[in-house]
């Protein structure tokens, strides 16, 4: 009997010492699974915040792209209008008919009054009796030397056929033609026109440094040329054009104040104004 006893007794601090070790246990996972709790808390946390910095990151990349979107596409629309401009007024100028001044190659104040900034800025209409054939026979000086009907009307022949090239929109051939004529025909009395529309066929394809080049040449070899304000206002264009603004600002400002009351001037106010908006 007394055995009995001790059995149960020590199976009853067996099952004591098991349920003590239970609740151990379970006090250790209840520990351990809040220590768990907290750890994926603070990564949710980290994770969350590392998310949210990538979204405001995104978020910043996305407006200067559609900034910088809405810059080029702001340009783009600019250039497309400068370039309907441009043909449009091309267009007219070539069209339209001269004054007789025009083809004398002396500056007035009517052909600057119709200077527009456009591609083909020079007067409207310079060219209509300077392409005519004359229909009665005339002489042209060349160099101090009259020459014969035939070669005055063969001189007018050939720029007639350069500015027709032109008026086509065929500007690679009137590049070709008009630097043929002036090798040819250099100081003909059509040379300064010549010059100015050889420099104005390359402007207006985007040949900005050869057009530099051509437009300069008009300044300084043609200085009383009917075409010499508009070839200054388009040697400052081309400047623009070719991102030299400080040349550009130069010499808007003297065609500003060497022509004050001449449309060359507004057109030069205009583009300073311009490129004062754009910080140029």
């Amino acid at each position: 009997m007394r055995t009995v006893k001790i059995l149960i007794t020590s199976l009853l601090f067996s099952m004591a010492a098991t349920a003590m070790a239970e609740e151990v246990t379970d006090a250790k996972i209840s520990a351990l699974s809040a220590r768990m709790q907290k750890i994926e808390q603070a990564l949710n946390n980290q994770a969350l915040l590392d998310m949210a910095q990538r979204v405001a990151t995104l978020q910043r990349e996305v407006r200067e792209l559609r900034g910088e979107n809405e810059r080029l596409l702001y340009e783009l629309n600019s250039i497309k209008t400068l370039q309907r401009e441009q043909y449009l007024a091309l267009e007219r100028r070539l069209q339209s008919g001269p004054s007789p001044s025009n083809t004398a190659g002396t500056p007035d104040g009517t052909a600057l009054g119709q200077t527009a900034d456009t591609a083909i800025s020079g007067a409207p209409g310079a060219e209509a009796s300077l392409v005519a054939i004359p229909t009665e026979p005339e002489t042209e000086t060349l160099s101090g030397q009259v020459v014969s009907p035939e070669t005055a009307s063969e001189v007018a022949e050939d720029y007639k056929n350069a500015f027709t090239l032109l008026k086509s929109g065929k500007y690679d051939d009137s590049i070709a033609s008009f630097e043929s004529f002036l090798r040819k025909h250099p100081d003909s009395k059509y040379a300064a026109n010549a010059q100015y529309w050889l420099a104005e066929a390359n402007y207006v394809t985007r040949r900005y440094p050869q057009a530099l080049v051509e437009f300069s040449v008009v300044v300084s070899k043609y200085p009383a040329s009917s075409k010499l304000a508009d070839a200054r206002l388009k040697l400052a264009f081309t400047h623009y054009e070719l991102g030299q603004f400080q040349e550009a600002r130069a010499e808007l400002t003297r065609l500003r104040a060497q022509f004050p009351n001449s449309s060359v001037a507004s057109l030069a106010q205009k583009r300073l104004e311009r490129m004062s908006r754009e910080g140029n």
